[in-house]
C-alpha cells in the first residue's frame, strides 16, 4: 500500500472517529493522527525510509560492491581531476549533475558519459524542494534532464534529491516520470567539509557491501573548493581495492535500469521549443 492511500485511509478514520463524538474516539484519532504524523517526518528526512516512496539506498549486502557517486557537478577544476583519478584507476562512478553547472561544462558532461561513467539528475537549481510547490518542481526536473538528453542522448532515470529531503510530491512526480529515487549508505560529508583525512575516515571506517558511497564533485552554490575531496579519493581507491571491493555504477549495482525506456518524454529543449526523447537501448551505466 502506497503512502497516498495510506493518507487517505488515515483521515478517513479520524473523520469516523470524530464523528462518534466522544472521548475514547477523540483520543484514538488524535493517536492515530500523531502516528502518521511522525512517520511521514520520519520519511522526509532518514533516506532509507520507504513510508512515503521507494527509495534505493544500498546494493546487494552479499556482494563485495561498491557504488561510488558525486553530486553537485560539473565543477571545475575538480570534476576533471576526479576523472583523471578514475581513468587512473579504472573506475567507472555515478555523477548526479546539476543543471546550472551542466550550461556552465557541457563539454565535462560529455567526457563523463564517453568514459563510460553513469550520470543521474540532480535537479536544475539544486533547490531545497521541501518547501517547493509542485509545478516548479517538475520543471526543475525536466529542465535538468533535458540538458543530459541534449548531451548524452538519453533519458536518465536515475535521480538524487537535493539534501535527500523527500516529500510525497517529489515522490509522486519521479513515479510519474519513470524515474528511480537514489539515495545512499553513508556520505563523507566533503560537501561542507574538505579535510582529507577526515573525509577518508569517513568512507572507510563504515563501508559495506553493497554501500552507495557519496561525495562531491562540485556545489550548488557559486565557487567551491574540492581540493580536500580530490586529496582524498585516491586513499580511498586504494584502501577499498585492496579489501576486495569492486566498484561499479549505481544501475549496475541495483540491478535498474539507468535509462527511461518508456518514451516519448517531453522535456524542455535547451534551445527552446520541446524535446520528445525516444526510447534507448538498456546501458548498464
Amino acid at each position: 500500500m502506497n503512502y497516498r492511500k495510506i493518507t487517505l485511509l488515515v483521515f478517513l478514520g479520524i473523520i469516523v472517529l470524530a464523528a462518534l463524538d466522544n472521548r475514547f474516539a477523540a483520543y484514538s484519532a488524535a493517536a492515530v493522527f500523531l502516528a502518521w504524523f511522525l512517520l511521514s517526518w520520519y520519511g522526509i528526512f532518514n533516506i532509507k525510509s520507504q513510508f512515503i516512496g521507494k527509495t534505493y539506498w544500498r546494493g546487494n549486502g552479499s556482494k563485495k560492491e561498491i557504488a561510488l557517486t558525486f553530486d553537485d557537478g560539473p565543477h571545475e577544476p575538480y570534476t576533471t581531476r576526479i576523472l583523471d583519478i578514475l581513468k587512473k584507476y579504472n573506475i567507472k562512478a555515478t555523477f548526479f549533475l546539476v543543471g546550472k553547472n551542466i550550461e556552465k561544462h557541457p563539454e565535462i558532461v560529455k567526457r563523463i558519459w564517453e568514459e563510460g561513467h553513469a550520470i543521474g539528475n540532480h535537479t536544475y537549481n539544486h533547490r531545497r524542494f521541501f518547501y517547493t510547490l509542485f509545478p516548479a518542481i517538475r520543471e526543475d526536473i525536466l529542465k535538468c534532464q533535458g540538458l543530459i538528453k541534449n548531451i548524452t542522448g538519453i533519458n536518465t532515470s536515475l535521480f538524487r534529491q537535493p539534501l535527500g529531503m523527500r516529500n510525497p510530491s517529489i515522490v509522486k512526480i519521479v513515479e510519474d516520470l519513470n524515474m528511480h529515487m537514489i539515495g545512499w549508505t553513508l556520505r563523507t560529508y566533503d560537501g561542507t567539509d574538505q579535510n582529507p583525512q577526515r573525509i577518508v575516515k569517513r568512507a572507510l571506517n563504515r563501508i559495506t557491501n553493497g554501500a552507495i558511497l557519496v561525495m562531491h564533485d562540485g556545489c550548488d552554490k557559486g565557487k567551491c573548493a574540492k581540493s580536500g575531496t580530490v586529496a582524498a579519493l585516491p586513499i580511498i581507491l586504494d584502501a577499498l581495492t585492496k579489501d576486495g571491493y569492486k566498484f561499479v555504477t549505481v544501475s549496475e549495482l541495483l540491478d535498474i535500469n539507468p535509462v527511461i525506456l518508456d518514451a516519448p518524454l517531453t522535456l524542455p529543449s535547451p534551445l527552446g521549443g520541446e524535446d520528445k526523447g525516444e526510447g534507448v537501448r538498456r546501458l548498464h551505466r
